[in-house]
């Protein structure tokens, strides 16, 4: 059987080309590592997956340069969708913690498991300096305490409410 005949390529065909996949890759990278402004002052990016040196690189310059860009106090490094932290991830997450704090950003990380906190431990890693809770809602109670803000439901749609009394509603 004979293979069909391949056109030949065309110097602009392959520059369109060299020019869509880069696009690609930079729509990946930003997918990668969603650096989220969840309030005003507080940043989040949420990590799913393996974390290697070329992607830590990434991350640490795309969170700097929007905590730079939004002048950000606060950022929440959830690593929830980690899999698997070793000595060399937790070295990467140490380096963006240091580095945000070197631009005036308190960064915490959020979504430690159980099985993560005993691996940590287990490597004897210090992470003494770097706040740290259990979930994204926990660190964001935090952020909010830390800038003086405080989540108050609307009276209209909190069905707990409770009258000047005493009573319930």
């Amino acid at each position: 059987m004979t293979q069909p005949a391949t056109k030949a390529q065309t110097p602009a065909s392959v520059d369109a080309q060299t020019a869509l996949v880069a696009q690609q890759r930079q729509t990946i990278t930003e997918l990668e590592t969603p650096v989220i402004q969840v309030w005003p002052g507080v940043l989040a990016l949420p990590l799913v997956g393996t974390i290697d040196t070329m992607r830590a690189q990434e991350m640490n310059e795309a969170l700097l340069e929007r905590i730079v860009a939004t002048g950000s106090e606060i950022v929440l490094l959830d690593i929830t969708g980690v899999p698997v932290v070793d000595t060399a991830v937790a070295r990467h997450l140490l380096e963006t913690v240091t580095a945000g704090r070197l631009l005036g950003a308190e960064v915490m990380i959020v979504g430690l498991s159980a099985k993560t906190a005993m691996t940590i431990v287990h490597l004897g890693l210090d992470l003494g300096g770097i706040t740290t809770r259990v979930s994204m809602a926990k660190g964001l109670e935090l952020a909010f305490h830390r800038l003086g803000l405080e989540v108050v439901p609307r009276r209209e749609h909190d069905a707990r409410a409770i009258t000047a009394d005493g009573s319930g509603i």
